[in-house]
């Protein structure tokens, strides 16, 4: 019934699974406005594109720094450096990955 599911789960999934909803409901409505752009001028979008995935990068990892503050203080000031680069490097990623698909989906089915 549970396959490799803890019971009960860990106390932090709850934030984890509610940081993702708000993440998915951010993205959402991103990407109503974004498929317009995207339809007019691809290389502007691009670049906005990434900007919007930098910037949420930056800032969820800055929330899950503040969130997490009192283990975060107990770790060195490099450690914090290299949390919010892998996090938007991530998020960067992800935004371009994103970019991509929609701009197959656009390419082929918006006709």
């Amino acid at each position: 019934m549970l396959l490799g599911a803890d019971f009960p789960p860990p106390s932090g999934y709850i934030w984890i699974a509610i940081l993702i909803a708000i993440l998915d409901y951010i993205q959402y409505k991103y990407l109503r406005n974004f498929l317009v752009e995207l339809r007019k001028n691809k290389k502007k979008s691009f670049i906005d594109n990434i900007i919007f995935f930098l910037i949420g990068g930056i800032a969820i990892s800055s929330l899950i720094l503040i969130v997490r503050l009192n283990l975060m203080l107990s770790q060195p000031f490099v450690n914090w450096i290299t949390f919010i680069i892998v996090v938007t490097f991530v998020g960067v990623i992800y935004g371009i990955l994103f970019w991509i698909f929609n701009y197959i989906l656009v390419k082929y089915f918006a006709k």
